[in-house]
């Protein structure tokens, strides 16, 4: 190895942001800016933009895109079979990292590309029989919708889609519309954490615990809760969970993280086959064969699941749900229409609005052209509007700015 393992394991950046965050007075309490504000600077953030976006993509510290880059640049310049020999414990390392986040088994973690390939692996995967039931969610992402639809057409499944009421009417409502819609030809449910449509946070626990107790299999797209909420798959009852690490998580672009849980892993057919696979591979790993991959960007997942201990999932998850009631309580003032629930059992760290339908791109672009305020929108249909997603390197200050943009386009 040419670069000495402190260098190489990019320690520089790290050590220096974890001897910061360790010494701020304090601590990551979520109400103690000046920790927050010493937090960000760890981001690459340029100077004036205003980011609330993290329910899209979410930047990567520099500990982790030091890391990253370090050993990306070792492979390329050495991608010898030798030096390449030491991802495989590597990954393995990763994978005891995912589930101790994730409270999950390793043997249970999968290491992909995306929530989508997760979620797809998952349904391409499931032996299902034509008339089989597949219940859904309208507001799923359409990896978590489209992609039942599409291989129901070839198969002759039924996806039954189920509307949803927002803001939502109680968690009991939400609970209840499930359990209504089970039929005793309903093999699985497909759920959302945190809906990126209006950041409706369902109960996936309660509706869990109702579907497993009639055999339906339980599949929660995770994107929007990995990385923000203090994830318990343990608790959550399903059995399968499908994220990435891009968004919340603050990691590397093109890597995600299916669970699949351990006594129901037999019963998932791999997507893919290909030169390294086996039979008697153990858990979930016979699901992440997919051909030659950035191996380098293990490091660079591995040092976003140590960033997220080092600041620790209840504290992340405490500040993001302090600044998403910090923006809805000032959104509310204005003339705006908020879809997302306040109550904290339904919502998350994704907040969405409207200004009115027909005032959607507008408003969108001149928050853009103006304020540098960098956020995403639905141009159409019923939960029109824009989406604020903050997080931990956002700062009450850039929320305060963010708020007066807001303000200034709609007043």
């Amino acid at each position: 190895m040419a670069a000495s393992r402190r260098a190489f394991l990019g320690f520089g950046s790290w050590l220096a942001m974890q001897a910061a965050l360790r010494a701020e007075p304090g601590g990551p309490q979520p109400g103690n800016e000046s920790y927050w504000r010493m937090l960000r600077g760890h981001f690459p953030l340029e100077d004036g933009l205003l980011y609330f976006n993290a329910a899209n993509i979410a930047p990567a510290s520099r500990g982790v895109l030091d890391r990253y880059h370090l050993y990306l640049r070792d492979f390329e310049s050495n991608p010898s079979f030798q030096n390449r020999g030491k991802y495989d414990p590597m990954r393995e390392q990763v994978r005891v990292k995912l589930a101790r986040l994730l409270h999950a088994d390793p043997d249970e973690i999968a290491i992909t590309r995306n929530t989508s390939e997760g979620t797809n692996t998952l349904i391409n995967g499931l032996d299902l029989k034509p008339g089989d039931e597949i219940v859904i969610s309208e507001h799923n992402h359409q990896s978590n919708n489209e992609a039942w639809t599409v291989r129901a057409r070839r198969h002759g499944w039924v996806v039954r889609a189920l509307p949803v009421s927002f803001p939502a009417r109680s968690v009991d409502q939400i609970v209840d519309q499930h359990a209504k819609a089970f039929t005793p030809r309903t093999r699985v449910v497909g759920l959302t954490h945190v809906t990126n449509v209006t950041g409706l946070r369902m109960p996936v626990r309660e509706i869990g615990e109702i579907a497993r107790r009639r055999n339906i299999w339980v599949h929660v797209d995770g994107a929007q809760s990995f990385g923000a909420l203090n994830v318990n798959l343990s608790a959550m009852q399903c059995d399968s969970y499908a994220t990435s690490t891009h968004k919340w998580m603050m990691g590397p672009l093109e890597a995600g993280v299916l669970f699949v849980r351990k006594d129901r892993v037999s019963q998932v057919w791999p997507s893919i086959v290909t030169a390294g696979w086996k039979d008697d591979l153990k858990g979930a790993r016979r699901l992440e064969n997919l051909g030659q991959r950035d191996d380098a960007r293990l490091a660079g997942i591995e040092a976003a699941a140590d960033f997220l201990e080092l600041a620790g999932m209840a504290n992340i998850e405490a500040r993001v749900l302090a600044l998403a009631r910090a923006f809805q309580d000032r959104a509310r003032e204005l003339p705006v229409k908020v879809w997302t629930n306040r109550e904290t059992e339904l919502s998350a760290g994704v907040i969405k609005l409207s200004t009115g339908e027909a005032n959607v791109k507008a408003h969108y672009d001149l928050l853009w052209k103006r304020h540098r305020l960098a956020i995403s929108s639905t141009a159409s249909g019923p939960a029109h509007g824009l989406r604020f997603s903050p997080h931990i390197y956002n700062t009450m200050e850039d929320l305060d700015r963010a708020v007066r943009a807001l303000k200034a386009v709609v007043s």
